[in-house]
Formats: C-alpha cells, structure tokens, sequence
C-alpha cells in the first residue's frame, strides 16, 4: 500500500515569478489567437476614454501610442476606437 508523501521544494522568487509570467502570457496568448477558447469572450470596442482607462494611461498617451503603431486601432473624423484584445496584446507584448 502506497502512501501519499509530501515534499518541499523550494524555487527562488525569481523563476517562480518566471514560471507565473510565462503561464499567464502563454493563456493570453491562447485567448488573443482563438478567442472562442475563453467560454463567454465578447471582443469589445472601447473608445478612447475607455482604453486609456484599462490601460491606466492619459488619453494623449494612448493616442501618441496609436499613432507610433504601438496600440491597434481605428480612428474615424474625431473618434478612436479599439479592440480590447488589442489591448490585452499590447499589454502582452510590453511585458515581454
């Protein structure tokens, strides 16, 4: 008869910190390419305001960030509007 045994093992902040970012990233990176992966995923359309605020950022930031190429987006007369998957992949991408 086996019996279950507990082991510790000890892993420095650092890799475990490493090994948490990877998971995340490689699970975003799952919903980004096939977003019918996530159970109930709505890409939504955030307007400026909205983006700025998921992102934590000024709208002038936002936008110098969409006109650089780094955020996606659209921009339609006075209007911006963007994807919140390309949020989260901007996001993604600057943790990298």
């Amino acid at each position: 008869m086996e019996t279950n045994k507990i082991q510790l093992v000890t892993i420095p902040v650092g890799d475990l910190l490493g090994m948490i970012s990877m998971a995340v990233n490689t699970e975003i990176e799952k919903l980004i390419n096939n977003p019918r992966l996530g159970e109930g995923f709505k890409d939504d359309v955030l307007d400026r305001k909205q983006a700025a605020e998921l992102l934590k950022l000024s709208e002038q930031t936002l936008t110098k960030l969409f006109l650089e190429g780094k955020i996606v987006g659209q921009k339609s007369g006075a209007k911006y509007r963007f994807l919140k998957s390309s949020i989260i992949n901007y996001l993604s991408t600057k943790n990298n």
